[in-house]
């Protein structure tokens, strides 16, 4: 609903984020009704490779599309990057998805690090 606000804490057993927003309100919202505005390296854009290796936020996700809005300093309006286009930093929560392994697909993991080379990430999934 783009609202903002802060992470409270995660209750491992009910799944959920405690997250307070504007007014002092508290919500219990599932990971994947959440976007992390963390920072992120633009990788691998054709169109404007000067932009790659910037530095930028996460501002939002287009689910329909696909792709994250990111704000670079100095570059103009939000960027609409497809996933494969945004270098996330070790520490950083996401939801693995489109792994050939389908188990995985769906979990909440923590990157561990960056391989960049080998365009891969470590993680540490929630199940362990």
């Amino acid at each position: 609903n783009g609202k903002v606000g802060k992470v409270k804490e995660f209750d491992k057993v009910r799944g959920r984020y405690d997250v307070e927003v504007e007014g002092g309100v508290t919500l219990s919202l599932r990971p994947l009704n959440l976007t992390q505005q963390c920072a992120v390296k633009v990788a691998g854009l054709q169109s404007r490779p000067q932009l790659n290796g910037r530095a930028g936020t996460i501002a939002s996700y287009d689910e329909q599309t696909g792709r994250y809005m990111v704000l670079v300093p100095d570059s103009g309006p939000a960027l609409a990057l497809q996933r494969r286009k945004c270098v996330f930093a070790p520490g950083v929560r996401v939801c693995l998805c489109e792994l050939s392994n389908v188990w995985y697909n769906g979990q909440m993991a923590r990157i561990c690090a960056v391989d960049r080379d080998a365009e891969r990430y470590t993680v540490q999934c929630q199940n362990g």
